[in-house]
């Protein structure tokens, strides 16, 4: 579950030519930037530091294809000659290809290529192995569910989930929160970024079509930072989502938005004492349930109860590596891997 990449952001991904096309999505995004300052505050900047709170704005056509080998090339085109100024440094266009994101200019050439960070290549394998294996849609997000099960799942990592009284759901991570609103369709984030600054990200979405998922149409993210005099600004980015256009002559969309077998085992080491929760396509159910020894591949049956959340109770079984093992009554095969301490 991906709590803290649920946006459409303009993330980093690698290109390949020659390939067939799964899916293409265009749209337009209007970016204004502005910033509020007190005027003690303003008489201490510098010219170049006054820039950032006159009100900017820089309206962008954007264009991503995903291919048949789920890599993905994406083209950012800046629209408003405003803004291709020296002192702006904005390129007309940034193109994603393998080698790093080419900065070019408004003559159509390759100004400068930005190597990707270990972070954006780990990101680019990552978002990879999901779409291939998991059918994670880069661009299409859907609302977590938070039953119990997977409230206690994430608890078991560390984060904790809470109903507020307006029907919110608020998951805290370590110093980050997030609150959910699934009737305004928003998320919205609190952090402190790398510069110690703290950032409050709120996101906006909209249905796409029905049971398709959601579009990002809106995200308002502000700075709160505070000057060496004390003063308090809040720099803000307020961007909009437009005239989004979608082809996707793969079915990428609908594979990544089905239903999927989904097993869920946790505590995970545990000590032989776990919940197991269990969700199955095509509205199969459970035909068995079979503990097996990685070691040696002795099999040990389950009962389930005929429930898809039961509990297993086994503190006897020794300490090893295991698979659990779920069969559907269609006959499908689901295992997943757990440790007994």
């Amino acid at each position: 579950m991906r709590f803290s990449t649920l946006s459409a952001s303009l993330l980093v991904h690698t290109i390949c030519f020659g390939q067939s096309t799964l899916y293409k999505q265009t749209n337009k995004i209007m970016e204004y930037q502005f910033a509020v300052a007190d005027s003690a505050a303003i008489r201490q900047m510098s010219e170049s530091e006054k820039i950032k709170f006159e009100l900017k704005y820089v309206e962008k056509s954007y264009t991503r294809t995903i291919n048949n080998q789920f890599e993905s090339s994406i083209e950012v085109k800046i629209d408003s000659n405003d803004f291709k100024k020296d002192w702006m440094k904005l390129p007309a266009k940034y193109r994603y290809t393998q080698s790093g994101i080419d900065m070019i200019g408004s003559d159509n050439l390759v100004t400068k290529t930005l190597p990707y960070t270990a972070d954006e290549l780990a990101f680019i394998t990552d978002e990879k192995a999901g779409m291939e294996e998991k059918g994670f849609h880069p661009g299409i997000v859907s609302f977590p569910s938070f039953d119990a099960a997977t409230i206690q799942l994430l608890s078991s990592e560390n984060i904790m989930v809470s109903n507020l009284p307006t029907g919110e759901i608020k998951v805290r991570n370590g110093s980050t929160s997030t609150i959910y609103n699934t009737f305004k369709r928003t998320i919205v984030t609190e952090y402190t970024d790398g510069d110690g600054i703290k950032c409050k990200e709120t996101l906006g979405y909209e249905p796409l079509g029905t049971d398709k998922g959601f579009l990002l149409k809106i995200k308002k993210l502000e700075r709160f930072v505070t000057t060496n005099a004390g003063k308090c600004i809040t720099e803000t980015r307020l961007t909009y989502y437009t005239d989004y256009a979608i082809s996707d002559p793969g079915n990428l969309l609908n594979k990544a938005v089905g239903r999927k077998d989904v097993v869920n085992l946790f505590p995970n080491p545990n000590d032989g004492v776990f919940t197991v929760k269990v969700s199955l396509k095509d509205d199969a159910n459970i035909a068995s349930v079979k503990i097996i020894n990685a070691l040696n591949g002795n099999p040990i049956t389950v009962n389930h109860n005929n429930q898809q959340t039961f509990l297993v109770d086994m503190p006897n079984l020794a300490a090893g590596n295991y698979v659990l093992q779920i069969i559907s009554s269609n006959q499908r095969i689901i295992n997943t891997n757990f440790i007994k301490n």
